[in-house]
């Protein structure tokens, strides 16, 4: 597939959630014509409004211009099912889309009647994605008859903000199906990374949640408050992560040092393979988090608001450095 057949393909995104316009977005700065489609008429009305709102903050930002912001948005459609998306190329009238991504609810029964709904609307030289943060690609392409050409494209984030993309193989992903993938992720300005096993959270989120496990451990025995655990990583090693990762890091301190360490440390890290019993107390008490203004953390609307700038804000200066 060359690039000029790349360049403005149709691009259908299913759920226009959060991640969907996101996704939508990105691919549409790209140059591609993007379908979203949601069965919620709330939702799909809202997607024109969300996607002009996220643009003009990237104006603002400089991130972008004025101009390629508005042939961005015009480049945007939306369609009440996946029939009606793909109704113009089922009557031979445009080609069928290169890429479908899934941006529904983490629902694993859900994605596989998707799957197995796209895998009959769409030709095999249609790639299908799923924005899934961790189940099974495996198990959500299990109803497909060709699930060589299903793989993970989990966007991050805000993810017209963070650039990272997992593609994510599962056990019938044919390397064509991810090379065409991370070459339209590539194009678009993101920074695709090939998860070559399908393992539970891929990569992000299996580091993630170590972190957190380790970080609810502390508090839950007493060691420092969650407001000093974060602090910890925001003004420590966190600053330093965000240009040098953490096994550069081992390579730069000295694997013969690290050795040292792990050898009396990790025997003593939280290992336990169920949820924290700190979390759990917290959920059974209503404490979500920013919803109930409870957590970890007390958050009235001023330390929402501004903790959410404060996130942008640094990710935006990152994408500054980057280009």
């Amino acid at each position: 597939m060359t690039s000029v057949q790349k360049q403005g393909s149709t691009i259908v995104v299913v759920g226009a959630g959060l991640m969907g316009v996101g996704v939508a977005q990105t691919f549409a700065q790209a140059g591609h014509r993007v379908v979203v489609t949601d069965t919620d008429a709330g939702r799909r009305g809202e997607v024109a409004g969300r996607l002009r709102v996220q643009l003009d903050f990237m104006v603002l930002h400089d991130l972008i211009d004025a101009e390629a912001a508005a042939a961005a948005a015009a480049l945007v459609a939306t369609a009440s099912s996946i029939a009606e998306a793909l109704a113009p190329a089922a009557q031979g009238l445009v080609p069928y889309p290169l890429l479908v991504v899934e941006a529904v609810n983490e629902d694993l029964a859900l994605k596989q009647r998707l799957f197995a709904e796209l895998d009959a609307l769409t030709p095999p030289t249609t790639i299908l994605c799923s924005n899934t943060s961790g189940l099974s690609i495996t198990q959500i392409a299990r109803d497909t008859a060709s699930p060589e050409r299903v793989c993970g494209a989990h966007f991050w984030n805000p993810p017209h903000l963070i650039p990272l993309v997992e593609v994510v193989y599962g056990e019938h992903t044919d390397n064509s199906t991810a090379d065409t993938v991370v070459s339209l992720l590539e194009a678009a300005g993101k920074a695709p990374v090939r998860v070559r096993k399908d393992v539970p959270g891929f990569v992000g989120n299996r580091l993630q949640h170590a972190l957190q496990r380790e970080a609810m451990a502390i508090v839950a025995a007493g060691v420092a408050t969650a407001e000093e655990v974060d602090l910890v990583v925001t003004h420590g090693f966190g600053r330093r992560l965000g240009v040098v990762g953490p096994l550069a890091v081992c390579d730069l301190c000295g694997l013969d040092l690290v050795l040292q360490v792990d050898s009396y440390l990790l025997r003593d890290l939280e290992s336990s393979p169920e949820p924290s019993p700190l979390l759990a107390g917290l959920v059974a008490d209503g404490a979500v988090g920013v919803r109930s203004h409870r957590g970890f953390l007390d958050w009235d609307e001023e330390r929402i608001t501004s903790t959410i700038a404060a996130r942008d804000a640094a990710l935006i200066a990152a994408l500054k450095v980057e280009t």
